[in-house]
This record gives structure tokens, sequence and C-alpha cells, in this order.
């Protein structure tokens, strides 16, 4: 597959992955206040709200194989990123939604307060 190919398939599968995402969310009782939020050169997929208060959401979309699942793409780094550019919303929670595509279907995993 050519790297341009592949550049659009990896953008296609990640805003698929937040749709997914989000609709989970939703269906959960969370309210999604924003999506793609940009921030300085940085971007939070997720805005969203409970009771508690608003978070931001990583959302890390991918194919699972032995060796790979998409939340090993959340590594220390990726965390403080998202906590930076949270905190510059006046946010400190930020969850994690792993969206897994594969043979038998979609699997969505939510981790909670992951930073």
């Amino acid at each position: 597959m050519p790297a341009s190919e592949f550049s659009t398939h990896r953008r296609r599968l990640g805003a698929f992955g937040e749709r997914v995402a989000a609709s989970f969310l939703e269906r959960n009782g969370i309210r999604v206040l924003g999506r793609n939020v940009r921030i300085g050169r940085g971007e939070v997929d997720l805005v969203a709200a409970d009771r508690a208060g608003r978070f931001v959401v990583e959302v890390k979309t991918g194919m699972e194989t032995p060796d790979e699942h998409p939340r090993w793409n959340f590594t220390d780094r990726k965390a403080r990123q998202v906590i930076r550019m949270a905190r510059s919303l006046g946010i400190r929670r930020v969850d994690l939604v792993t969206v897994v595509v594969g043979e038998e279907g979609v699997a969505v995993e939510w981790h909670p307060r992951v930073a």
C-alpha cells in the first residue's frame, strides 16, 4: 500500500473510531460536548461530561493482533500531551476509549481516569 493510501486509511479508521467511541459514551449516559477540539497545534478527540463534570477522551483505534492492541498506543508521552491540552481547557480528567476492529466485529473498551 502506498504511503498516501496508508495515511488516508489511518485517518478514516481514526474517524470511524471516534464516531464509535462517541456513540458508545452517549449510550452510557455521557454527553459529548465536542469532537476534534483544536488546542494550539494539538487536538483532543472528544470533550465529554457526566454528573461529575467535564473530561477529555483520547480515542485509540486499530486492529488487535497477538502483538498489538490500540491501548498500547496511549504512551506516557501521549498521556502527557493530552493532559497538557486538557488542563488548557480547565479539565483535569482524561479517559481512554479503545476501538478494536477485528474479524468478529468491533469491540469498545472504556478506561476512565487514565490520566
